[in-house]
């Protein structure tokens, strides 16, 4: 079965702490000056950050997509479960 995961993040990173108006550093994921910081207080654009969270759970669903104990809508639907068949 073939299907198409998307993945959108969008941060509100509207907070004062997001923003370091006196100093620009290097953007941890793509090395390009920035005064916005993360969560964690490192330099990182909005849209970077967005990025690497959508890789991740991205990454992630391609992965429950691919493990065969996930029942599929399909399987649910029918009220068929993923271990239908095994001994319980």
């Amino acid at each position: 079965m073939a299907g198409l995961l998307v993945v959108r993040v969008h941060l509100d990173w509207t907070t004062p702490g997001h923003y370091d108006r006196d100093r620009s550093l290097p953007c941890r994921v793509c090395a390009t000056a920035t005064k916005m910081r993360d969560s964690r207080g490192q330099a990182c654009h909005q849209s970077c950050a967005e990025h690497e969270i959508a890789r991740e759970l991205l990454g992630a669903g391609q992965a429950l997509i691919a493990d065969e104990r996930v029942p599929s809508p399909a399987q649910l639907a029918h009220g068929r479960l993923a271990t239908e068949g095994s001994p319980q």
